[in-house]
């Protein structure tokens, strides 16, 4: 197993993208720890990692508040004795944007908090930890909103493109201290924020008039995505568990594209 004998937080890890990583880094062998808003769902989460053997611990963090995350890294090296892998998926979508007139100062506040504040936080808490070791994986969930510059959700690409360029800035600082920072962009997943966006969409647009959010979709799919197939959370769980492994001990400082091909450089 790749992370036998590993200890992972995955913010947000209750639902969608996060349950992803969750479940792939425990099938590898890693003890995870879930932070997440909606404690409930983090607790269903945790009864399928212990399914595979694993140890888990759901708790009810907000990761835009320092303190909840310095108690939340606390509790987890006070329960595990260790953590070795840092992952920041926490994240939310501001409503739809285009033009970026239609967004409130709340939806830009709310949207950075949720998607860069956190991260700051995080990393923050559990630089010393890793410091301390000379060993350890961040690894920040941005979007490929973030280097495609997405008019239809302004606040979200944004907050997303300063998650990648944070990532660049802390694996610069921490490389010396054999510390990885890398982020990771999924591309079109259809979550719940998706179906509201292809709901303004399809309001919007009248190439899409009529209608249903789930052909919104899948039309967009087909028209950006060169594979011509959507992703699954697992996805981004099996590059989670990559970079976290010893497999990716030299690489640091990059943004994974994994997306089906929608971002090439």
């Amino acid at each position: 197993m790749r992370l036998a004998g590993k200890v992972a937080i995955v913010t947000g890890g209750g639902s969608g993208i996060g349950r992803g990583i969750v479940l792939a880094m425990a099938r590898q062998g890693a003890d995870v720890a879930i932070p997440d808003i909606q404690v409930m769902n983090a607790e269903k989460v945790a009864e399928e990692v212990k399914g595979l053997g694993r140890k888990c611990v759901p708790m009810r963090t907000d990761v835009t508040s320092a303190a909840d995350v310095k108690t939340m890294v606390d509790r987890i090296r006070e329960t595990f004795g260790k953590i070795d892998v840092l992952v920041n998926n926490a994240g939310m979508a501001a409503p739809p944007g285009m033009p970026f007139t239609n967004n409130t100062e709340d939806d830009w506040d709310r949207t950075f908090a949720i998607n860069t504040k956190s991260v700051f936080l995080t990393s923050k808490a559990i630089a010393p930890h890793f410091i301390e070791r000379k060993a350890g994986r961040i690894i920040n969930i941005a979007s490929i909103a973030g280097p495609l510059a997405a008019t239809t959700m302004p606040a979200y690409s944004v907050a997303k493109g300063g998650v990648i360029t944070f990532t660049r800035v802390v694996a610069k600082e921490l490389a010396p201290h054999g510390i990885t920072v890398n982020a990771i962009c999924p591309g079109v997943l259809y979550t719940d924020f998706w179906q509201k966006l292809a709901a303004h969409i399809a309001s919007t647009n009248p190439a899409f008039a009529g209608m249903t959010p789930r052909q919104v979709f899948e039309k967009r799919v087909s028209d950006i995505v060169p594979m011509k197939c959507e992703q699954t959370p697992e996805d981004i769980g099996h590059a989670a568990v990559f970079l976290a492994s010893d497999e990716a001990r030299y690489i640091t400082g990059q943004a994974l594209n994994v997306d089906g091909g929608c971002v090439m450089w």
